[in-house]
């Protein structure tokens, strides 16, 4: 889809609980080579992003990981299945 589409505009129609897991550091770009590198400073703003997809998303749940970047769950396991393991065993 991120090729296609921006999807941003449909994330107000989740409804199932959502965990948002953001590394603090992750600022992947697509298409990285083809930008200036003016252009590039405002792409891959993940923290800001992942705070707002949280909002966009009813009861999201957004956990930031500091000194993590794209891959939680390589880079930090322990702290992505202790926020994984949390959210399943919330009672919603």
């Amino acid at each position: 889809m991120i090729y296609r589409e921006p999807v941003r505009h449909e994330f107000g129609l989740i409804s199932v609980p959502t965990l948002l897991v953001i590394g603090q550091e992750d600022r992947t770009t697509l298409g990285r080579g083809l930008v200036s590198e003016d252009v590039l400073k405002t792409l891959g703003q993940y923290p800001r992003l992942g705070r707002e997809a949280a909002r966009d998303i009813p009861g999201a749940r957004l956990v930031e990981l500091n000194g993590v970047g794209h891959i939680p769950h390589l880079e930090a396991p322990d702290k992505f299945h202790n926020a994984l393991l949390d959210f399943l065993n919330r009672k919603n």
